[in-house]
């Protein structure tokens, strides 16, 4: 069994002049239209709720939404790309084997691919994030910027690399319009900042929502910022997440907008954080001012809104960052009237991320996303030695 080692890897400049139009708000941006869709549910999930595969076959499944005719689309980071630099530990490779997929039948069908894929030796990164405006068009975020793309990779795929690094893209239809870099600008804050990490520079755009009165937020998790993108492509850091008490990076994983307006920004943490460590941050557009919300988590890799108000948690592992065993996780439930919080799925998730809300109070996180043991206590796993194997990803429905 492999373990994680590291969560860096968690895993220009000059913006499109394409504007981003019809992007509007919602209680979580891209899970509004879950929450609008049916009556507003009221009751809320249960710790033996059930826990069901409603998708597998994906290849490394990070970000949930849901597309304009209501079907269920998540982001592949994607299958172990070929072209590789280095040895042993130090091995890179890197491809275009990302996707986003429709998954609404249980098997999935990529209605986006070829995009940009990095493996590390840890796991597979490419696009992250997911959104699906008011617009019906669907957005993904991918890892990296531009300044990481090596030289000596073949020209096809160099040209690709250094177009599509650390870009938010329009995908709708298989369309590859890069509408921002904030990668690159990223990248560029963090050369400016090398007085608040000992990793800088860095980038690594790792989750999208859309924002009230058109854009993005975004969170990357090498940078460790907060962004907004304006509906012309221009990007701005709005914050920066600051380290752990243990003094790691933030390494942010998860951003949501809330029915109050505030931006809400879940850390995975970084080396050395206990089961405890990991923080949800609240960020005011009003004041510009970023303060913790709620405290006491384990490697948070997802954060959202359900459909009935109560705002949720996945722990990618419930032992701290880095796990110090599996990476089993679950959900944490915070109910949105009193703060009382609930554990969902505990012990039958495997190294989950994402999040996003169903239409009747149910929510759906992507699982088995990077390593898995040998076991047989499905849905938690399956007998597995490998890392991030491709098509051994899962979608599991709790409630």
């Amino acid at each position: 069994m492999r373990r994680l080692k590291t969560s860096r890897t968690l895993a220009a400049g000059v913006a499109a002049a394409a504007a981003l139009v019809g992007l509007g708000a919602g209680p979580s941006g891209q899970a509004a239209e879950a929450a609008t869709q049916s009556p507003r549910p009221t009751s809320h999930l249960t710790s033996d709720a059930p826990v069901t595969v409603v998708a597998s076959g994906l290849n490394s499944p990070r970000s949930l939404a849901w597309g304009p005719d209501g079907h269920l689309l998540v982001s592949e980071a994607g299958a172990t790309p070929t072209d590789c630099q280095g040895t042993g530990f130090a091995t890179r490779c890197y491809g275009l084997t990302g996707s986003i997929a429709d998954i609404s039948s249980g098997a999935p069908v990529r209605t986006a691919e070829g995009l940009p894929t990095t493996f590390n030796q840890e796991e597979t990164i490419g696009p992250n994030g997911l959104a699906v405006g008011p617009n019906g068009h669907v957005y993904t975020l991918e890892a990296g910027s531009p300044e990481q793309v090596p030289s000596g990779l073949p020209t096809d795929l160099s040209a690709v690399l250094s177009k599509q690094y650390g870009s938010l893209m329009d995908v709708t239809g298989g369309q590859r319009k890069v509408l921002a870099n904030p990668g690159s600008v990223n990248w560029q804050w963090s050369e400016d900042h090398k007085d608040l990490s000992s990793n800088f520079p860095a980038s690594n755009p790792y989750a999208l929502t859309t924002k009230p009165g058109g854009g993005f937020y975004l969170v990357d998790a090498a940078s460790n910022t907060l962004d907004s993108v304006d509906r012309h492509g221009r990007v701005r850091v709005l914050a920066f997440v600051p380290k752990t008490p243990a003094g790691s990076d933030a390494v942010p994983t998860c951003v949501a907008v809330g029915p109050d307006g505030g931006v809400y920004v879940g850390e995975i943490t970084g080396h050395g954080n206990s089961a405890t460590a990991a923080n949800v941050y609240r960020y005011s557009p009003r004041t510009g001012k970023l303060k913790v919300w709620q405290s006491g988590f384990s490697a948070i890799s997802g954060c959202g809104f359900g459909a009935n108000g109560d705002f949720y948690v996945t722990q990618f592992d419930t032992t701290g960052f880095l796990p110090t065993g599996d990476p089993v996780g679950n959900v944490i439930q915070i109910n949105h009237r009193d703060n009382s919080r609930t554990v969902l799925a505990d012990g039958k998730l495997f190294s989950p991320t994402g999040f996003l809300a169903g239409r009747d109070g149910s929510v759906y996180v992507a699982n088995k996303t990077m390593m898995w043991p040998a076991c047989t206590d499905a849905p938690a796993c399956t007998s597995s030695s490998d890392i991030g194997a491709t098509g051994d990803g899962e979608i599991v429905k709790i409630g």
